[in-house]
């Protein structure tokens, strides 16, 4: 060991005692010596000299090794990279190291006798260290704290850990001591580490993500408060024990294997599962991780990932689901869903011999009820129909709303013979039938309103197995089995075997050949005679059929629905309107005829066309006739499509004094809210309320209801449909005016209308000679 003379301790004590026996022997020799003339002063001026002359000696020693001890202490000082400084009571360097003298761009000499203000100018940070050597000082405690600094070169922020030493010099004066070591890339790493956390953390909050860290070597498991929250498991030693209880028993056995090929096999982690947190509220989640560290054995002992709640996402994908393969109204199953299964039927048929069955299903007097009591209704009715369909049904079939009043219905794999397949087909749709036809109560969400209302249906269907035809093809001929039925008055089911296909491939060609029609002019008007009170022909209207080449006179169920889907009604819509007129033109070239009406119906896309009003009236001006004698027929049903542009077409074919005529005219409220505002001359009772009006005393009310309604507006009512005398005579009694129907007689060919026309006026003539000659 050394001391602070630089000598060792042995070196030290013999320096010592050599120069104590020195001064020693010198004063002894001066008392046993006996020299003349020498006084006691003398002697004692002499022993004073011996003494002080080697304590200078001493002194010069040990000042000249100080000295070089000195140097080497600050050498070794100055070479050190931590700061050193030691600091008095007012905070200035009484000593410091070069690593702060390069600090503050300065020189330890230079630094001493100053304060950190004149070497950085920064009088806060200055008062700041001043402050906090004073007050460690005058605890006399010593202190490590962590500080910052600035450099004088470069003006950047320094940190620094330093150990604050308090303590008293020779003088009894306070000082410290400052050793300080610079952590400036440690602290400049730490706040990278922390904002980079922080904005993780912001990250998982936006993106709604819970972050979660697993070391399986101690099985720790840390997450973020995101997590939590997801979870609803707060932090705790157990957090991920409480969280592997909370997983659905019948997703554990999935979450458990995909976790295993994680560790196992280093397979990607991502998997959906389903949880119910501790509020009891179930969710999805969407787990995702990875492996982050192995072992020195290549075994996994650290893994990350985060978690997602899916729950809402999961409920929009129910929700579009729901919305791309189930009919909103009803829930059942929608045209792409329809699509979906019959491909399903058709790809299993390919493995067996089994037929199966395809209906469709179509509503009568629906819109009767969607015209007397609003949509709502009408809604109510086809709810009530899905859910008698799937009572029927108990799960043996496929049930769809193929649209509007429209269901069909797929019967899988009925029998391999295809006769009992076809006998199976027909009991399905006639108990469908009998169910449908029972009367249903309905009750309006809108008002105060509760009806018993009767619907009935129509069926056609046809049995198929894979290989026949393609499930386009098989709903094209299910769809024209459905027209031959309603064709031949409805209200029946009809299902088409093998044999009979031929039949509905026939009319399912009708639809390839409308355009050919067309061109040929093979659409043709018939027309149903109007008859007065009198029982004399007012007028007509004009019904269209198809004269086919081949297949004769088509009526419009035949054809009508497949005019309107491939908007072939503007062709023929003008072919019947150029005939009604020449028709028309032929009438008015008589005398005895010129007083006759001809009557049109008009479809919504003809009355949406932009230049509907322009092109009509163009044709009927490029005949030369009186305007007025000419009817156009319109269905409430076109007019709800777009109430105010039909209403400002039609007002301005009145103004062109052609009449309008309101069809198929109900009691319900819906009908009687276009009144005040349409341009309407006529109003047609539908003829099923004529059919009851002379047995049911509702339907008679009703009728005579509309009449008044009718006179009341200043409106002519036609009643069309009347099929027998009895219902003749109750109309004109009610105060009808104008009539047609069966009674009279079916619709006419314009030459039958011709000669009809021709026996009416022999048959007048005849009466006025007989009047004459009886008077």
């Amino acid at each position: 060991m050394f001391d602070v003379t630089g000598f060792s301790w042995a070196r030290l004590k013999v320096f010592v005692i050599g120069q104590a026996v020195l001064v020693a022997t010198t004063i002894i020799s001066l008392h046993l010596a006996d020299i003349p003339g020498l006084s006691q002063l003398g002697r004692a001026l002499i022993e004073i000299c011996i003494f002080t002359a080697c304590t200078i000696s001493t002194f010069i020693f040990f000042k000249k090794h100080s000295d070089k001890h000195a140097e080497v202490t600050k050498t070794i000082v100055d070479s050190i990279s931590d700061i050193v400084i030691i600091k008095n009571y007012d905070g200035e360097f009484v000593h410091c190291n070069e690593t702060v003298a390069k600090l503050y761009n300065s020189t330890p000499a230079e630094m001493i006798g100053k304060d950190d203000f004149h070497f950085t100018g920064n009088r806060e940070q200055a008062d700041f260290f001043k402050e906090n050597v004073r007050s460690i000082m005058d605890r006399f405690e010593a202190e490590d704290v962590y500080e910052a600094s600035t450099d004088a070169n470069t003006g950047e922020i320094r940190h620094f850990r330093s150990k604050k030493v308090p303590f008293r010099d020779a003088d009894n004066q306070l000082k410290i001591l400052v050793a300080a070591k610079d952590i400036t890339e440690i602290t400049e790493l730490k706040e990278e580490a922390d904002r980079n956390k922080k904005r993780l953390e912001q990250v998982l909050d936006v993106s709604q993500e819970g972050l979660w860290e697993w070391n399986r070597k101690t099985n720790a498991v840390l997450h973020n408060s995101q997590w939590e929250r997801i979870t609803g498991i707060k932090r705790s030693k157990n957090s991920f024990k409480e969280f592997e209880s909370c997983i659905l028993s019948d997703d554990k056995d999935m979450v458990k294997n995909a976790l295993g090929l994680l560790i196992e096999q280093n397979q990607p982690y991502s998997i959906e599962f389903r949880m119910q947190r501790p509020d009891g509220k179930i969710i999805w989640i969407w787990d995702r991780g990875r492996v982050a560290e192995y072992d020195v054995e290549g075994k996994p002992i650290w893994l990350v990932g985060i978690a997602l709640d899916i729950t809402e996402e999961k409920h929009n994908q129910k929700k579009i689901a729901n919305l791309a393969y189930f009919d909103q109204l009803t829930g059942l199953a929608n045209r792409a869903q329809l699509e979906a299964e019959l491909q399903k039927t058709l790809e299993v048929n390919n493995r067996t011999e089994d037929f199966s069955a395809l209906l469709f299903i179509d509503l009568d007097r629906f819109k009767l009820l969607n015209d007397s009591f609003g949509h709502h209704m009408g809604d109510k009715l086809l709810q009530g129909v899905a859910a008698r369909l799937e009572q029927v049904n108990q799960g043996r079939g496929i049930i769809s709303r193929f649209g509007g009043d429209e269901f069909v219905i797929v019967l899988p794999f009925l029998d391999e013979n295809p006769d009992e397949a076809a006998r199976l087909a027909q009991i399905y749709a006639d108990s469908f039938l009998d169910e449908i036809s029972k009367v249903f109560t309905l009750k309006s969400d809108v008002q105060d309103l509760v009806i018993e209302y009767a619907v009935t249906a129509s069926v056609g269907g046809l049995i198929y197995k894979s290989g026949q035809h393609s499930y386009g093809k098989i709903i094209q001929l299910a769809d024209t089995a459905l027209y031959r039925v309603k064709a031949q008055g409805g209200e029946r089911a009809t299902i088409y075997n093998i044999g009979m296909q031929d039949e509905l491939n026939h009319a399912s060609d009708l639809q390839k050949s409308l355009h050919q029609a067309v061109s040929n002019r093979e659409f043709h008007i018939h027309l149903q005679p109007k008859y007065n009170v009198d029982e004399e022909i007012s007028g007509a209207e004009a019904l269209i059929r198809w004269a086919h080449p081949e297949h004769g006179l088509l009526l419009p169920s035949f054809f009508i629905d497949m005019v309107e889907e491939n908007n072939m009604i503007l062709p023929i819509g003008a072919i019947i309107l150029d005939q009604a007129c020449n028709q028309l033109k032929k009438w008015q070239a008589s005398p005895l005829t010129r007083h006759l009406e001809i009557a049109i119906n008009l479809s919504a896309k003809q009355i949406r066309q932009n230049n509907f009003v322009e092109e009509f009236i163009s044709t009927v001006n490029s005949h030369g006739i009186d305007h007025t004698k000419l009817i156009v027929e319109i269905t409430e049903s076109v007019l709800i499509q777009d109430v105010k542009d039909a209403t400002e077409k039609l007002t301005q074919l009145k103004s062109h004094g052609i009449s309008i005529s309101l069809d198929d005219f109900g009691t319900g409220y819906s009908s009687l809210s276009y009144l005040r505002s349409l341009p309407i001359d006529e109003i047609k009772i539908d003829k099923s309320f004529i059919h009851d009006v002379s047995r049911d005393r509702q339907a008679r009310l009703m009728v005579k209801s509309i009449i008044e309604m009718a006179n009341n507006f200043n409106f002519k009512v036609v009643s069309e449909g009347v099929e027998d005398k009895e219902q003749l005579d109750t109309m004109k009694a009610l105060g009808a005016s104008s009539f047609q129907g069966f009674h009279f007689c079916k619709p006419l060919t314009q030459e039958e209308m011709d000669l009809l026309l021709l026996k009416q006026l022999v048959g007048k003539q005849s009466s006025q000679q007989e009047a004459r000659a009886a008077v």
